[in-house]
C-alpha cells in the first residue's frame, strides 16, 4: 500500500503539516508509522481524516 507524508496529507485534508503530525503521535491517523523517533511519518494514501468537519476530501 502507498503511502503519503505530512505534507501531502495536510494537503489534502486542508490542515497544517504540523497539526498532522500532532494526530500521528496521538494515533489519531489510523495506521500512521514512522521508522523511529524523529523520523518522518508514513501515512496510509486511503487513510480517513481523524476530523471529518473540515477536511477536504473527495
Amino acid at each position: 500500500m502507498a503511502d503519503m507524508g505530512t505534507r501531502e496529507a495536510a494537503e489534502k485534508w486542508g490542515y497544517t503539516q504540523e497539526t498532522i503530525r500532532r494526530w500521528c503521535a496521538d494515533g489519531k491517523i489510523e495506521n500512521a508509522t514512522q521508522d523511529k523517533k524523529g523520523s518522518p511519518w508514513h501515512i496510509p494514501k486511503n487513510a480517513k481524516c481523524p476530523r471529518r468537519i473540515k477536511c477536504n476530501e473527495h
